[in-house]
């Protein structure tokens, strides 16, 4: 406990810059993995052609059915290092739930729902915005947190191939045998992943249509 308090006390700017590297890594990264899953998620419900929409769920899953570390190592040999390499391997990681959550949520919507949208004279873009996506929005949110929660412990291990952050922290406690240091970089990992998942909790419940709203 010693060496804990210690080690903050006399690195406070190198943990502060890793907190700071490592909300970065997780804030563009989630960007573009909340506009690539949703336009997917269109793609998915909109087209016609079922061997498309397959083929897209089935190379979403695959990405998240291999380790993080092989994913970001197989990005390695295609780009290289850096922070650039980092967010693209932490978008495929994050992807799945978005995709498969907000696919599901706009397909499972009651038919006749949408009929009484287009005898109101809606159109389907307004359709989708007023009536597909507030009463999807649940399940969107479980998967955007769900993403958001894996986000967060995979910047951790981009750390190998250059994306900074709390991973470099861990493994640097590795390397030099210093528990301390891993034990820190931990647990600020958990409780950044803890307040960005209570905050989407709690924009879930703001976005969320009254009634539809659920407790968990």
């Amino acid at each position: 406990m010693e060496e804990i308090i210690n080690y903050i006390e006399k690195s406070q700017e190198i943990i502060i810059q890793a907190i700071g590297q490592h909300f970065f890594l997780f804030t563009v990264s989630m960007v573009f993995t909340l506009m690539i899953g949703f336009i997917l998620s269109l793609i998915i419900i909109n087209t016609k052609n079922q061997k498309i929409a397959q083929g897209i769920l089935t190379m979403t899953a695959a990405a998240q059915s291999v380790p993080s570390a092989a994913v970001i190592a197989i990005v390695f040999l295609f780009i290289g290092i850096g922070v650039k390499p980092a967010i693209i391997a932490l978008v495929l990681y994050s992807l799945v739930p978005i995709i498969f959550n907000t696919t599901s949520g706009l397909v499972s919507i009651h038919p006749k729902l949408i009929e009484a949208g287009r005898g109101m004279g809606l159109t389907n873009n307004q359709i989708l915005w007023k009536i597909k996506i507030p009463i999807a929005m649940p399940v969107i949110m479980a998967g955007i947190r769900s993403a958001a929660t894996i986000n967060i412990g995979t910047a951790t291990v981009a750390a190998i191939i250059g994306g900074g952050g709390l991973g470099d922290l861990i493994f640097m406690g590795l390397k030099l045998r210093r528990n301390h240091v891993i034990i820190i970089a931990a647990l600020l990992t958990s409780i950044i992943a803890i307040i960005i998942d209570t905050i989407l909790y709690f924009l879930e419940q703001k976005v969320t249509p009254k009634g539809l709203k659920v407790k968990i």
